[in-house]
């Protein structure tokens, strides 16, 4: 008897199984949270070694300006990117500071799109406002669509192009307008849920108790490598404290990539970054 495979699929997994995965962020204007996801985010990938997988992470993607609402985001988003870079080894994936270079981050993430197929497909991981990806999924070669994926999460993050403060002017790009141009070429549309926590679920905009555990994790004894990335990574949280809560909450995007959940909590990251140490 012969298996029929749906014509529909096209090698993306949730979970992950396969494939190249791009992340963009912000962090350098309005809020401060990807300070903290971004290194949740290289702590969760590297904790599965997907350090190859990773080939671009462009960072500071609010590419209208930086520092305004938070006077440090520009320093502050290279602290956590090319820190985490180094202190989680990411050794040949491409980190571009999109603000200085809008140019080059969207090329980046073309190049990726173009490289797309069945057997290497295409996870892109918007955590940032969407005119740098969807910037880059326009120009991209359209036959290339049907191999990639695009992941979101916050409202926020969907809309801010076209809704700018009072204080910027800006247009660009927004999750619907991607949404209505490309999913009919095949651009797989993944808006998961919030991850800043519902009313049953935590996300992971969370209590500051619940990520105690990098502070006390027996992996901490596994080498003086580890003791320095969790040391790191729990320094980085304390950059993003809101009225009690670490706010690392765009890397609930990387658990629901590895995972499949949407309703995360830190206890998810927890097993995760964890269950890598053998």
């Amino acid at each position: 008897m012969l298996l029929c495979i749906p014509q529909f699929f096209h090698g993306q997994t949730i979970p992950y199984s396969i494939g190249r995965i791009v992340v963009s962020s912000d962090g350098n204007e309005h809020d401060h949270d990807d300070w903290a996801a971004t290194p949740f985010t290289l702590a969760l990938l590297a904790a599965h070694n997907l350090q190859d997988k990773l080939t671009v992470y462009t960072f500071s993607d609010h590419i209208w300006g930086s520092n305004h609402n938070k006077s440090e985001g520009k320093a502050q988003m290279r602290i956590s990117a090319l820190e985490g870079k180094e202190i989680y080894n990411f050794k040949n994936s491409n980190f571009i500071e999109a603000v200085e270079d809008s140019t080059k981050a969207i090329k980046a993430i073309i190049k990726e799109i173009n490289k797309s197929s069945k057997k290497n497909p295409l996870t892109i991981i918007a955590a940032g406002p969407m005119h740098v990806v969807g910037s880059a999924i326009e120009k991209a070669h359209v036959s290339k669509l049907k191999f990639v994926r695009i992941i979101s999460h916050s409202n926020w993050n969907d809309n801010h192009a076209d809704k700018p403060y009072d204080w910027e002017q800006h247009s660009g790009w927004t999750w619907k307008e991607i949404q209505d141009k490309f999913e009919s070429k095949g651009l797989i549309i993944d808006r998961i849920a919030n991850q800043n926590g519902g009313d049953d679920y935590n996300g992971m905009k969370a209590p500051k108790a619940l990520f105690d555990w990098i502070k006390t994790s027996p992996i901490r004894n596994h080498s003086e490598e580890m003791q320095k990335q969790l040391d790191w990574l729990y320094s980085r949280q304390l950059t993003c404290v809101k009225k009690g809560d670490f706010d690392p909450s765009d890397a609930g995007m990387i658990i629901y990539l590895l995972t499949g959940k949407q309703k995360t909590n830190p206890s998810d990251a927890k097993a995760i970054i964890e269950g890598g140490v053998k």
